[in-house]
């Protein structure tokens, strides 16, 4: 088989793979999927020696103009000539870097995909979603941005602890700052110019109703109001901010035991919320875009290591423990009222 057909099949393969792995719905169709790349010719690789002689000729090319020029006849277009030839060389090795970064991504793509089925998570389409709309009417937390707001993601989940299960949402939200900014020049004159600032903010939305309209906050979005709370705990205080409806419903929330896992949890997720509504639903809110992160320890280039790899139960460590952390403050709040 030459490396064009070998290129367009593994092409093919690669792209059909990538369409269905955005819906499976267990871990026996991932490794069917699998099995298709497996059939393929061995090791897993686009051959790329066309290329690399195809730049390395335009190489030549150039050099060869240069020399030219110098040694031999000093013809003006000679050195734009070898320019140019400069510059197609490089379009192979585009399309060589291109093919690796693609094929890199969807090994990640495909080990993330065993992640959620192994962690019974499931990536919701946008109609599907839940009343995200809702979401930002009831919550402070998305009180953010002044140009553009909107949800990337929503993947959906469930929890069962010893004493407490749910359901919950993990959400993408992303939002947009803009501000005119104006600069003069040394020559006095003034210029104005449109900034754009964009911004992430990660979460999981889940019931709870041991606590309503309490907000312990570590970065504030506007909108941040209620009666002012502090706890016996100076470490804790550094770290959040409380607003209630009223002092004593945070003081019931806020035992010794819930503040100790409260700073520990602001210890893993960086500019870390929670934000528990009137109607008993908790918005956990923080900057780490991390929490589902699961890197796969080789690539499809290594495809019988890979498969192993995706047999074995893959963990999300960051959102197991911080789903502990929930069902600790569910623990220790269920007896509040």
């Amino acid at each position: 088989m030459s490396a064009y057909q070998h290129n367009k099949s593994l092409s093919a393969s690669l792209a059909l793979v990538k369409r269905r792995s955005e819906q499976l719905s267990d871990k026996a169709e991932l490794l069917q999927l699998l099995d298709k790349l497996a059939a393929l010719p061995q090791p897993l690789a686009y051959r790329h020696l066309p290329l690399w002689l195809s730049s390395a000729g335009l190489v030549a090319g150039a050099l060869a103009c240069m020399a030219l020029y110098h040694y031999l006849v000093e013809l003006s277009w000679l050195p734009a000539i070898g320019w140019g030839l400069l510059g197609l060389s490089l379009l192979p090795l585009i399309v060589i870097g291109w093919r690796h970064a693609g094929f890199k991504k969807l090994g990640r793509e495909l080990y993330w995909h065993n992640a959620l089925l192994d962690n019974q998570l499931q990536v919701l389409p946008s109609s599907r979603w839940p009343d995200s709309r809702s979401w930002q009417s009831r919550f402070t937390e998305f009180d953010r941005g002044n140009h553009k707001r909107e949800f990337k993601q929503i993947i959906a989940g469930h929890y069962a602890g010893t004493e407490h299960q749910f359901d919950y949402h993990y959400w993408h939200f992303h939002y947009v700052d803009r501000r005119t900014v104006t600069s003069t020049n040394s020559k006095g004159h003034v210029s104005t110019r449109t900034q754009y600032t964009h911004y992430d903010r990660y979460g999981l939305m889940l019931p709870f109703s041991y606590v309503q309209s309490l907000f312990i906050c570590s970065f504030t979005p506007n909108g941040f109001s209620g009666e002012k709370y502090q706890s016996d705990s100076g470490r804790f205080n550094k770290i959040f901010k409380v607003r209630a409806r009223e002092q004593m419903q945070a003081a019931r929330f806020l035992k010794p035991a819930v503040v100790v896992a409260l700073e520990d949890l602001a210890g893993q997720l960086r500019q870390l919320n929670l934000e528990y509504s009137a109607d008993g639903m908790l918005c956990l809110s923080f900057a780490d875009a991390d929490l589902l992160s699961a890197l796969p320890p080789c690539g499809l280039e290594q495809l019988s290591l890979f498969r192993q790899s995706i047999e074995q139960a893959t963990t999300l460590p960051k959102l197991q423990q911080t789903l502990a952390c929930l069902h600790q403050l569910m623990r220790h709040s269920d007896s509040n009222f």
